[in-house]
């Protein structure tokens, strides 16, 4: 199902994860992202959430990121899973955003989490880190 979604130009790969970090499936040219980082993409989702609550708006469905590497689309899915998607900057987001909207859990991809090794990561000081703008 990540096969449609990398179909896109510019999309380099595409991962599903569920809310303890464990990666579901990988799809793409690049290595699957370590634990922390899918914990801290769950963070940075359930934070927009708290934000969209708090001001009225709601749940966060999707976010869509800009780094200087590049770009990342971030949805959340049903059952506290995610799914990340990392563009190339030129990519054209509101096509790969289309695309992720329609992607759905398989019974199979849901059931057993690819573990993924990862150095410890202090999540604690990752969130109260300020921006180097």
């Amino acid at each position: 199902m990540l096969s449609l979604v990398l179909q896109h130009p510019g999309v380099l790969s595409a991962f599903v994860t569920d809310g303890a970090g464990h990666l579901i499936t990988a799809a793409g040219e690049a290595m699957p992202p370590s634990a922390g980082v899918l914990v801290l993409a769950h963070a940075t989702l359930s934070a927009a959430s708290e934000f969209g609550r708090r001001s009225g708006s709601g749940d966060c469905i999707e976010l869509v990121q800009h780094h200087e590497g590049g770009l990342v689309l971030l949805r959340g899915l049903p059952h506290r899973h995610a799914l990340i998607v990392r563009c190339e900057a030129e990519a054209n987001m509101d096509s790969v955003r289309r695309q992720a909207a329609t992607f759905q859990l398989t019974a199979t991809g849901s059931t057993q989490p690819r573990r993924t090794s990862a150095p410890a990561l202090n999540l604690g000081d990752a969130l109260h880190a300020m921006p180097a703008w």
